[in-house]
């Protein structure tokens, strides 16, 4: 089971590079999509999910691309993974049955209930520049190395 999608990885490691980068400082989607390889246009997409919400900028011209709109300890993880995935993890059952809830509960109702409210306390109490610092030792010029699995 994988709780975050692969999209949300790369978006959440992009802003990671961002965050290290010197405030309102530009970088193109080509740039942040190259070590993660991802293809462009997918990591662009991903990201204007984050304009909206007030989390990145964008710049055109040669000196173009998305910034961080504020520092990265305001940024907390819920904001850029509900921004990329919605808030559905935070209200669904846990089996996809679209009836369970408190009248008709399904077998994981209750306990579901408590740890998916730990893990969305927990992603909103951990921002950015937390997750930059914790995964330090774990980045490679700034960014993971993501192995892209052939489509079947």
């Amino acid at each position: 089971m994988q709780f975050l999608s692969l999209g949300t990885q790369y978006t959440l490691t992009a802003l990671i590079f961002l965050s290290r980068q010197e405030q309102g400082t530009a970088v193109s989607a080509s740039k942040l999509a190259e070590p993660l390889n991802s293809p462009s246009t997918y990591l662009s997409q991903m990201l204007t999910r984050l304009i909206e919400p007030g989390i990145i900028g964008t710049r055109r011209g040669i000196h173009g691309g998305v910034y961080l709109a504020k520092e990265a300890a305001e940024i907390s993880i819920y904001d850029i993974v509900t921004a990329v995935e919605g808030d559905d993890f935070f209200k669904t059952c846990f089996l996809g049955i679209s009836g369970c809830g408190d009248v008709e509960p399904c077998p994981f109702h209750e306990e579901w209930g408590k740890k998916r409210g730990d893990i969305e306390e927990w992603l909103r109490a951990t921002s950015l520049d937390d997750l930059a610092n914790d995964l330090s030792n774990h980045l490679s010029n700034g960014l993971f190395q993501f192995e892209r699995k052939a489509q079947v």
